[in-house]
């Protein structure tokens, strides 16, 4: 692959925030399953968002669904700045920028059904979903390195919770002698007009 030129590299910067975008699309578009931390932040209040770059995507093809973004992403953003790799986990495949060598979506293929809820026409992995993938993770000793991380999101997510849960409070009544009162008055039926 040749060096990308400074307009090249330009273009590319001006366009970054056209990647979430054209990256949401295509989930809806053919119907794939959006996990991991964007998915999170979807159902989370905007209060208990956490920030994060990259996409996880669940498709039942993940190399072509991979190879289908980074020619879209190449195609709208105007030059080669995407491509695909093969993950380190068997069957995941990764779009990564080619300014920074930095990953933007993962593809993987579920090993089972996954429960979804559809935000905005996009279908997203539940929060009991995630909960269980986070679960996994913490009971898994290779894992260690994303611990930390995977306690702090269950935690955002049992916040989300315990507040659902909570019953809003109901408006105190205003005191009597504070409502207003209509004078009383009789009507008189035997006028005409």
């Amino acid at each position: 692959m040749s060096e990308l030129t400074l307009e090249q590299k330009e273009r590319f910067f001006k366009n970054q925030k056209k990647v979430g975008k054209i990256i949401i699309n295509h989930v809806k578009k053919k119907g794939l399953i959006l996990f991991g931390q964007k998915a999170t932040n979807r159902q989370l209040p905007e209060d208990l968002r956490k920030d994060t770059q990259d996409y996880d995507i669940f498709s039942p093809t993940p190399k072509k669904s991979a190879k289908r973004i980074e020619r879209k992403l190449d195609r709208k953003l105007g030059g080669n700045y995407y491509e695909v790799r093969e993950a380190k986990h068997g069957g995941t495949h990764k779009v990564i920028q080619r300014i920074g060598d930095k990953g933007v979506v993962d593809v993987g293929k579920p090993d089972r059904k996954v429960p979804t809820v559809t935000r905005k026409g996009v279908r997203l992995a539940t929060l009991e979903f995630q909960k269980q993938q986070i679960r996994k993770s913490l009971a898994d000793p290779e894992s260690k390195f994303r611990h930390a991380k995977d306690r702090e999101v269950r935690s955002r997510i049992k916040i989300a919770e315990q507040r659902r849960k909570e019953k809003p409070t109901r408006k105190k009544p205003v005191p009597r002698n504070l409502r207003f009162k209509f004078p009383s008055f009789k009507v008189n039926t035997k006028l005409n007009f």
